[in-house]
């Protein structure tokens, strides 16, 4: 069988699961995990429900520490966890950097040190806008000179407040993207709805490498969301994520598999979407 693929989870080291509230002075942390609803989970968990779930491999985000040894430590974490699970774990390399400098140092390093990929890029504090722009330019760019993919995280401009939403000016957005056309560039949370302007030829254009996330979904939209994404982008574009632990996974599986997906474009969201992405093979669920 085809493998099966959660493209968006997000794991941290069992010392600061313990000791959250000893990380909030980092902002963007806090504004994630203040509240003791916020679900946070080791490696040894995702993989247990990778298990219970019949799910062959997760990509892992790093996330955006503002302190230098604790985004070391963590990336280090998802290095060696990835390591220690046979490749299930799927490591992307999280960054910080504030200058172009920093942006070129760290994504350069990121593929021999063993990541897959760079993300969750994320801009909690500033959102995104004509000044995080620049920056996201550079990120793209350090990312194509490498080779790697990019996971953004993008809100929906309108409706209810969560934590962790902030403004997304689409404008900045495609214009960033269409600077690297071709690379390819997962935008989670389906692209917070910017994936409608793909109805424009230019965009769609522009938009060649782009890829659409299903990570939280259940929270977000009604299910519907798979049948237009399919008719706007096509299913070769959706990529199965969950955003673990945020919820379980049935309410995702149960969504895709009442969604009128052709049998091979169901195969392609679960997974195969993914490895053509990753460039992986083998672990087949069995």
């Amino acid at each position: 069988m085809s493998m099966r693929i959660d493209f968006h989870t997000h794991i941290f080291p069992e010392s600061v699961v313990r000791d959250r509230d000893g990380h909030f002075d980092d902002t963007d942390f806090g504004i994630l995990y203040s509240s003791p609803k916020a679900r946070m989970a080791t490696a040894g968990e995702l993989l247990s429900a990778l298990d219970e779930n019949g799910i062959d491999a997760a990509v892992v985000m790093g996330f955006p520490w503002a302190d230098p040894d604790r985004l070391s430590r963590h990336n280090e974490y998802l290095l060696e966890s990835a390591h220690a699970s046979g490749g299930r774990i799927i490591p992307f390399r999280g960054l910080s950097a504030k200058d172009a400098d920093e942006v070129d140092r760290d994504i350069g390093l990121a593929r021999a040190d063993g990541f897959l990929g760079i993300g969750e890029i994320s801009f909690y504090s500033e959102g995104l806008g004509a000044e995080s722009a620049g920056l996201l330019s550079a990120i793209l760019s350090a990312a194509r000179e490498a080779a790697l993919p990019v996971c953004l995280h993008v809100n929906e401009p309108v409706g209810h407040f969560y934590a962790g939403k902030y403004a997304s000016d689409f404008a900045a957005l495609y214009e960033a993207i269409r600077a690297v056309r071709g690379h390819p560039v997962v935008l989670a949370h389906w692209g917070g709805g910017i994936l409608f302007y793909e109805l424009m030829p230019e965009v769609r254009e522009a938009f060649e490498g782009v890829y659409y996330d299903t990570a939280a979904s259940p929270f977000l939209y009604r299910d519907d969301i798979y049948m237009a994404a399919r008719s706007i982008v096509g299913a070769g574009k959706i990529l199965f994520a969950s955003d673990y632990p945020l919820t379980g996974y049935a309410r995702y599986l149960d969504a895709i598999e009442a969604a009128p997906f052709f049998v091979e474009e169901k195969r392609a969201v679960l997974g195969e979407n993914a490895c053509k992405l990753l460039g992986l093979r083998g672990l087949a669920h069995e």
